[in-house]
Formats: C-alpha cells, sequence, structure tokens
C-alpha cells in the first residue's frame, strides 16, 4: 500500500509539471481533488502481492487511471494528454533510477528503496533519525531531477497551437519502449540475486541514461512541430508580402495618377478665381505629399518606401532615408518588399511608443561596399528588448505563436542571398545591420 501511495504522489507531481501551462477545463480544482481520491483509494484498497508481474500491472493501471484524469482536467486532444503522461511517467522513473544511484553510492550497496517495493528494506512510516535521513535525501534527489527535466524539456509545452503531435505512431512505440524499460526494472528488483556494487550503479546508470534518451526523443516532436510551424508560417507571411507587393504599387502608381489630374483641375479652378491663389497652393503641396514616390532605381524599394513614408506621415515620425537601389537589382521583388517592409513595420511600431518628438526618427542607408549591400536601419525604443539565443529580438507580444516572425522571414530572406544579419542595442537605440553578397549562391 506505502509503495502505491508513493508512486501515485511521483506520478502525480510529474504530470502537473508538465500539464499545468495546458488549457484547462471548468472546475479545475474539484476535479483534480476527485482524481487525487480515486487514484488515492485505489492505491489503498488494491491488494498487494509479492511478484514483479503483479506490481507493474498495478503500476501500469494507476497509471492508466492518470491519463483518464489528465482528460477530464484538460481541454486537449487525447494524444497531447497521452505524450504528457508518457513523459511524466518517464520522469518518475528517472527520478526513482537517480535516488537508486545516490542511495547505492551512500551505504556502498544495494540501494533501499528498492525495499518499498519488494522487502521493505526502507520504511519511511517509522519516525526515527535514520527515516529522516533517507526521506530527506529521497525528497531531494526527487525535487532535483523533476526541476532539471521540466527545464530541459516540460517547458516546452504550451497550450499553443505549436503543441501538436502528428506522430502519433511514435508516441506510442516510445510509451511502450518506458513499459519495457520499467518491467525491465521489476524483474531486476524482484527476481535479482545478490549482485555487486558496480553492477548495481552500472544497472541504474543505464535506467537513468535510457529515461533520458526517451525524453530527448519525445521531445523532439514537440520542438519539430514548433520549427515547422514557424517555418510554414513565415513562408506563408513571404507569399503574402508578394500578393501585398502588387496591391501596393497597383494603389501607389493610381494615387499618383489621380493626384496629377486633380493638380491641374485644381489648377484650372484657380486660374478661374474660383478658390484664392493661397488656397490652391496649399492644396498642390497637400496633394503633392501623396502623389511623391521614393526614387532609388528599385521599383519594389520605391514602393515600399513610400508606402511607409506616408505611414510615418500619419504617426508624425520622421524616416531618413539614403538608397542606392540599384546594387539590390539581383533581388527579386517580393523579396525586397518583404525585408524592407518587416524592418520597417517593426520600426515604425517600436517608435510610435515614444512620446519625445525629437526621437521619433527612423534612418535607413542602402549602400555598396566592395562586393556587398549593407543595409542599416536604426531607430529609438522604449523599455527593455531581449535577445534570444538565436540572435534575434524577442517578441514582446503575449501571443508568441503568431508574433515575432517578421524579423524571421527577413533572417529567411538574408539566408536565401547568403548574407548575414545582425541586431544591436545600445542607449536605447536599436540597429539592425544586413551585409549581402552582391554575386551569390541563391538558396532554393
Amino acid at each position: 500500500m506505502f509503495s502505491n501511495l508513493l508512486f501515485v504522489i511521483e506520478i502525480l507531481i510529474a504530470e502537473f509539471l508538465l500539464t499545468f501551462r495546458l488549457k484547462r477545463r471548468k472546475y479545475y480544482i474539484l476535479r483534480f481533488l476527485i482524481m487525487v481520491l480515486v487514484l488515492t483509494a485505489a492505491a489503498i484498497f488494491v491488494p498487494t502481492i509479492d511478484s514483479a508481474w503483479y506490481t507493474c500491472f498495478i503500476y501500469l493501471l494507476l497509471f492508466a487511471l492518470t491519463i483518464i484524469g489528465l482528460k477530464i482536467l484538460n481541454d486537449e486532444p487525447w494524444i497531447n494528454v497521452l505524450f504528457c503522461a508518457i513523459a511524466a511517467y518517464t520522469m518518475q522513473h528517472f527520478a526513482y533510477q537517480f535516488t537508486n544511484i545516490i542511495f547505492t553510492l551512500i551505504i556502498q550497496g544495494e540501494s533501499p528503496l528498492l525495499g518499498i517495493y519488494h522487502t521493505v528494506m526502507l520504511d519511511f512510516t517509522k519516525l526515527d533519525a535514520n527515516a529522516i535521513f533517507w526521506a530527506a535525501v529521497y525528497v531531494m534527489c526527487y525535487f532535483s531531477v523533476y526541476g532539471v527535466i521540466w527545464f530541459l524539456f516540460g517547458r516546452k509545452i504550451n497550450k499553443n497551437e505549436s503543441f501538436k503531435i502528428k506522430n502519433q505512431a511514435l508516441v506510442v512505440i516510445i510509451g511502450l519502449v518506458l513499459i519495457l524499460n520499467v518491467l525491465l526494472n521489476a524483474i531486476f528488483v524482484y527476481l535479482k540475486e545478490s549482485l555487486s556494487f558496480v553492477i548495481l550503479i552500472i544497472w541504474h546508470i543505464s535506467g537513468v541514461f535510457n529515461c533520458f534518451l526517451l525524453l530527448q526523443w519525445q521531445f523532439e516532436l514537440v520542438q519539430n512541430k514548433q520549427l515547422q510551424t514557424e517555418l510554414d508560417f513565415t513562408k506563408k507571411l513571404l507569399l503574402q508580402a508578394k500578393e501585398q507587393f502588387k496591391i501596393s504599387k497597383e494603389n501607389i502608381d493610381l494615387i499618383n495618377l489621380k493626384c496629377h489630374d486633380m493638380k491641374h483641375q485644381i489648377r484650372e479652378i484657380g486660374l478661374n478665381k474660383s478658390l484664392d491663389d493661397e488656397t490652391v497652393r496649399d492644396l498642390e503641396q497637400t496633394i503633392s505629399v501623396y502623389e511623391s514616390m521614393v526614387k532609388t532605381d528599385n521599383e519594389a524599394l520605391d514602393v515600399i518606401l513610400t508606402e511607409k513614408s506616408l505611414k510615418c506621415l500619419r504617426h508624425n515620425i520622421i524616416l531618413n532615408c539614403i538608397a542606392d537601389g540599384k546594387i539590390i537589382q539581383f533581388m527579386k521583388s517580393s523579396d525586397v518588399y518583404s525585408l524592407f517592409g518587416n524592418a520597417l513595420d517593426n520600426a515604425i511600431e517600436a517608435v510610435m511608443k515614444i512620446t519625445d518628438k525629437a526621437k521619433r526618427i527612423i534612418g535607413l542607408k542602402v549602400y555598396s561596399v566592395g562586393d556587398f549591400v549593407t543595409i542599416g536601419i536604426k531607430n529609438f525604443y522604449q523599455g527593455n528588448i531581449q535577445i534570444n539565443k538565436d540572435g534575434l529580438p524577442k517578441t514582446t507580444k503575449d501571443d508568441t505563436l503568431y508574433h515575432g516572425f517578421g524579423i524571421k522571414s527577413i533572417r529567411m530572406i538574408v539566408d536565401k542571398y547568403d548574407g548575414d544579419l545582425s541586431v544591436l542595442t545600445k542607449d536605447n537605440i536599436f540597429f539592425l545591420n544586413i551585409l549581402i553578397p552582391i554575386t551569390h549562391k541563391q538558396k532554393v
């Protein structure tokens, strides 16, 4: 009974660590309490038989009940629940084997923890100094293992669309391998004869190693899914930018044509004295703002700079631009539009948060240095910017699934042209620097 209760506590803690960020159902706490009561009753009232196969069956039965409980607690697909449950059982078994290593090293012999499943060599129910010592070591070992595993693997589980397990068969295979690992351990505990200290250590180390490999294997499914989601989403953004470029070019051409016609009409009205000269000049200047296009000798760059210049004008932002568009003629128009569009959108979004008018400025330079195109964008920002391990700034949005892809699409385009991208923050100024070889081998 005591070993069953201990197992239930261990597995529930592991499962909670791996599922507490999932989407919960209503009355979560009440459901959780009922789940604990049912598992406790099952652990207490199940008959105790000193048999390896029977003990494994009981543990697997209790584990199966926790899977049902997790599904009742969380509004997630069955495969997600099964994934978390298998990872939790692997975490529990990892901690069990690691604790046995520590116990075996301390006494230079068979771990007393094995006794709670078989010969009751270790009895935590007696509150003497010996029991307190072993209990403290046991708690510290489990606490350490659970913490490390959650940090390495568990924190990758989030309640968003990136946590969708498509390879269901592989999850089942991993679960079966884990069960086989547990069965072999049970046979080792129950059927072994007296083994040497070295053999005991090797056995427990192999158990820890196997559990780590299973966790690594299992969570690669999550990471690969997240990477694939990011790649698909970034590609979708690039396709949208390609279509947006066509629309923007048509709109700007149409605006220029209409503004040109309106200037002549206003001038005719002024000549007929329907409007005074000052009003005519004001109207012509207003229309000229929308008629004027940035000229860089690159059609795509002209379109995006004109579009973003108008946006800056609406928000009282100064966009200083020195750009030689001829040097990026080798780039596809859609890539130019997407790269500069995302970069300027990020800069505009950052500057819009600044109240100091003197700092509502964005600087853009496009020039050549030797056989390289150099693109530099700088702007002021407020608050803190964190840089991820990949060298890109971390999104400030709460929903990380659908934000932060602008800079990633920029990197994808830069990589496509064998270029290099770097970011730098200094004195609340954000610098985006891009270096692209003019002669390059474009990646497919």
